[in-house]
Parts: structure tokens; C-alpha cells; sequence
């Protein structure tokens, strides 16, 4: 059974590691207001607080005031594993929404800002696979072959060893919110620096469980049906800087750049069962720490005005994934990045329309794309093509309304699994967003 101990440990390390909110990399996510939501693109916005996120030192060109910024976006996820041949064919699939809130709150004279703000930085949600998943099919056969290989040995009949998975049920969670405090300066008419500190404090918790059973005549105290069970979370808190330039020429054009720095975060276990020894046989054990770093993340943007009317982005978001220290798991992956584009349109002086694309490269290597230790089946790393669209209303000088809809589709990856068949992982996200900004005038 020590291959399924191999198998059950690295596959829940992974499944708290990677995320489930839809934009950014293997950890960074970067879905955190409604404006976002219509237009994947806002590394160059200077329009709405949201750029307290993702453009600070765009902060000194908006209007003068105080503003309130507040969205939230719902994300109706669709995680699929297909077993397509061999005795465990099915689909296992999670359909766990989630939901994820944004605040963001700034002062301006157009000289200097203050800002605040708060989202989720890394994760984003839950999985839950109530029917098991391609990790729990997979623990459930070597689990079967390590305990009919020990019934074989004392003499057991083939008919009354183990051959079904008769339960299992694996699901995970992972949030981390992030608050980040700073200010601008305007150095120029034409050019602005930001800096700031953002802490992030982030839980992963995963659990699941398999029980196999014999189809054959039952033996008491021999082939009962047997279960493995493992829960625990981990939890971690850290501090990084978050720095940006600005340069905005003649209301037309803008150059933005975001720089946040690595956050180190120092994981803490908190075990709560491990009836087979699973983590245990891996070194894992109650209160012992593990790295996995938020890594350093480069957002680029530019942004040009055609007319009054159209105003058209590009983003870059590079994703710093080799320099993050995730305990050795640094190693399957190069770095990932966003590449997108976002048209607005102004319909009205208080009516906007926009629409948007991204494309994600996750950073995930090649040759470990098809390794379930690795690239979790559950919430498997695909580069994925998002597609938006939306609108902002003004419904008076002070009070804007913002909102969005989209979806993410993934490429679908096909692997051949011994002992188990063939499988197809698919990954489909549809979400909404709804946003509010109040300036005080």
C-alpha cells in the first residue's frame, strides 16, 4: 500500500495548492472587482477604485474625491474527470460555486492618493467531488491491490478479496485574502509612482475518503468493507510590497506597471485524521510547517482612446512561478502569464459597453502534465481562453453601477492511466459579477 500512501499524500498537497477562481496562475488569482469581470484587461484603467488593485499608481489621474468601491462575482464552476474505459469508467465531476467579494477604497486631490483595498489573492473557492474523483479511483485500486496481495499471501480465495470502490468523496477549500494599504504620487504631470504593503493571510483545507468492499462471499473479519479517511487544513499569514508607475499622456494613452513582490507564507498542518497513517508515512505530522509562497507577479498594461466613444487595453500578467519556494513542487513549472484585450465603449455619457479576452498559460511542463500526483485531477492546470462581456452605468454624478458575465474554457487533456483507463479531464467555468461605486463629492 505504499504507492496509494504516495499517491492520497501528494495528490491532497496539490489539491490545497492549486486554485479554483478562474484568472491568474497556479496560485495568484486576480478576478477582484466587477470591472474586471467586463473587461479581463485593467493593468492601465485609470476609470474606477478597483485600480487600487491592479493599477495604484493610476490612482492620482482619476477624478478628486473619496470613492467606495464594492463587487462581488459568483462563479458556478464545472470540474469534470472522465474515465472513459476499464472496470472504473464514469464521470466524477464537482459543480461547488463560489463566491468572491471585492472592496476598494481611495483619496485623491491629483497629486497624491491613499488607498485601500481587499479581495482574495490565492484560491478561491471549493471542490467537492461527492461521488469521488480520478485521485479517490486511483487510491481505491492501489489500495485494493496492497490489501489483496496480503489476503492472497494468508491463503484468501481470489472470489472473496477486494474488487469495487463501494464509496469515496475527496473535496478541498482554499482562501486567501489579501488587504493592502499604500499612496501615490504624481512626480509630473504626465507620471505617477505608488508603493504599498499587503498582508495575506491564507487556509487550505482538504478531506476525503474511500471505502472498498468485496463483490464475493464475506468472510467475517477478513474482507469487510474498509475505509481510509484523511482531514486536515493548513494555515499561513505574510507580507509583501506591491509597486507601480504610471505614465498617462494627453487623456489618450496610458502605460501602467504593477510590480508585487513574492509573499513568503509558511504553512502550519493541523491534522485532524489520518486513520492509515497516510500523511504520516510521508513525514507530514501535526503542527509541522511547509512552505508555498504567493509568488512575485509583473502586470503590464496599455491603454489608448481611438475617439470619445472607444477605448481599447492590452494586459501582460506574468507569473513568477520558478523564483516561489512551493517545498520541491516549484520544479514541475515554469512560469505562466494573462495575455488579453479589452474593448469600451462609450453608448451614452452614462451608458458603457465592453467586451474582453484572455488567454492563460499556466506555466504547467509538459512532461508532467499527465501525472496525477502532480497536475491534480480535481482542479488539473490547463491553459484556458476567457471570454467577457458587460457594462457600467452612471446613474448620477456620484453613484456608478458595474457588471459583467463570462466564461472560461479550458482545453480538454486525454491520458491513459494503468489500472484504471482512459481519462479526460475538463474544466469549464461560467460566472456573473455586480459592482458599486459611491464617490463622496
Amino acid at each position: 500500500m505504499k504507492k496509494s500512501f504516495f499517491v492520497l499524500n501528494a495528490c491532497f498537497l496539490l489539491m490545497i495548492l492549486a486554485s479554483t477562481a478562474f484568472a491568474g496562475g497556479v496560485v495568484n488569482k486576480t478576478n477582484w472587482s466587477a470591472e474586471y469581470i467586463r473587461t479581463v484587461n485593467r493593468n492601465a484603467a485609470t476609470d474606477y477604485a478597483d485600480i487600487v488593485f491592479y493599477n495604484p499608481a493610476g490612482t492620482v489621474f482619476m477624478d478628486p474625491g473619496a470613492y467606495v468601491n464594492l463587487s462581488a462575482h459568483y462563479f458556478p464552476k464545472l470540474y469534470q474527470d472522465q474515465i472513459t474505459t476499464g472496470p472504473f469508467a464514469g464521470r466524477y465531476k464537482s459543480d461547488e460555486p463560489s463566491i468572491v467579494p471585492g472592496l476598494f477604497t481611495m483619496y485623491t486631490d491629483n497629486r497624491w492618493a491613499l488607498f485601500l483595498g481587499a479581495s482574495n489573492v490565492l484560491g478561491g473557492g471549493k471542490v467537492k467531488f461527492d461521488d469521488g474523483s480520478l485521485t479517490t479511483v486511483a487510491i481505491g485500486a492501489q489500495y485494493m491491490d496492497g490489501v489483496n496481495a496480503a489476503l492472497a499471501g494468508a491463503g484468501v480465495p481470489e472470489a472473496a478479496r477486494y474488487h469495487t470502490i463501494k464509496s469515496q468523496k475527496m473535496e478541498g477549500e482554499q482562501m486567501g485574502p489579501g488587504i493592502m494599504i499604500g499612496g501615490a504620487y504624481k512626480i509630473g504631470d504626465e507620471i505617477s509612482l505608488s508603493a504599498g504593503v499587503r498582508y495575506i493571510t491564507a487556509l487550505k483545507e482538504a478531506k476525503g475518503t474511500v471505502t472498498i468492499g468485496t463483490l464475493g462471499p464475506a468472510i467475517p473479519g477478513v474482507n469487510f468493507d474498509r475505509t481510509g479517511n484523511v482531514d486536515y487544513e493548513m494555515d499561513a499569514q505574510g507580507i509583501g510590497g506591491v509597486f507601480g508607475i504610471n505614465y498617462s499622456a494627453c487623456n489618450t494613452t496610458t502605460l501602467a506597471a504593477r510590480y508585487e513582490t513574492r509573499t513568503k507564507l509558511n504553512y502550519k498542518h493541523d491534522i485532524k485524521t489520518d486513520d492509515l497513517g497516510i500523511l504520516a508515512s510521508r513525514g507530514i505530522i501535526d503542527g509541522m510547517k511547509q512552505r508555498e509562497d504567493h509568488p512575485a507577479t509583473l502586470g503590464l498594461g496599455i491603454s489608448q482612446r481611438l475617439s470619445p466613444e472607444l477605448r481599447v487595453e492590452t494586459n501582460l500578467t506574468w507569473y513568477f512561478n520558478k523564483d516561489a519556494d512551493w517545498a520541491g513542487a516549484e520544479r514541475f513549472f515554469g512560469d505562466g502569464y494573462d495575455l488579453g484585450l479589452a474593448l469600451e465603449y462609450n453608448f451614452t455619457e452614462q451608458l458603457l459597453g465592453s467586451v474582453g479576452y484572455l488567454y492563460t498559460y499556466s506555466g504547467m511542463k509538459s512532461r508532467y502534465a499527465n501525472d496525477i500526483t502532480i497536475n491534480l485531477p480535481e482542479n488539473p492546470n490547463m491553459d484556458s481562453h476567457t471570454f467577457v462581456f458587460g457594462g457600467a452605468f452612471k446613474m448620477t454624478p456620484a453613484l456608478d453601477f458595474n457588471a459583467g458575465l463570462g466564461g472560461v474554457f479550458y482545453d480538454d487533456d486525454d491520458i491513459t492511466l494503468a489500472g484504471i483507463g482512459d481519462v479526460t479531464y475538463k474544466k469549464t467555468i461560467y460566472f456573473g459579477a455586480f459592482g458599486v461605486q459611491y464617490k463622496f463629492m
